[in-house]
């Protein structure tokens, strides 16, 4: 088994976790120390082999990390923060149900075997759900609303 598979399991527990705590930076941190995982993968696959398809997806995950960079900034329950987090949401949650179909169309091989496949692509499902929840908890005013001085 692919060791990266089981070290995802790391940021994909802290987004998790970030949802259970309501907490949005180690929901978001979880999202970019998992897609700081993925791109040196595909940059080194991409070198390897020379596909395009392998630096299509580590700009991809670029993206990911781009919105999911965390900080310390408070949900102040604005609507202009809500509006904000929604947009964040739907992207990591588009990316991830994207990495959910890639993994199942790839094909198997020494390196990404089918239980291999199932393990990352359940990751990157738990990864496209998570957002969704938490729009709903932002939706319904369940987050608690802070103060950024």
């Amino acid at each position: 088994m692919n060791p990266l598979v089981i070290v995802a399991g790391i940021p994909t527990a802290l987004a998790l976790f970030g949802v259970i705590r309501r907490n949005r930076f180690f929901f978001l941190l979880g999202y970019f120390l998992y897609a700081l995982i993925v791109i040196p993968n595909e940059l080194a696959t991409y070198a390897s082999n020379g596909d395009i398809q392998h630096l299509a997806l580590a700009a991809i995950w670029f993206c990911q990390a781009i919105v999911a960079f965390p900080n310390k900034l408070n949900y102040d329950g604005s609507k202009v923060f809500k509006s904000f987090a929604i947009k964040v949401f739907l992207t990591l949650s588009i990316v991830n149900l994207f990495g959910v179909f890639l993994i199942q169309s790839m094909p198997a091989s020494l390196e990404l075997t089918e239980g291999t496949k199932t393990i990352a692509a359940t990751y990157h499902g738990i990864l496209s759900v998570l957002p969704l929840v938490g729009i709903f908890l932002m939706a319904t005013d369940r987050i608690p609303v802070g103060t950024n001085e």
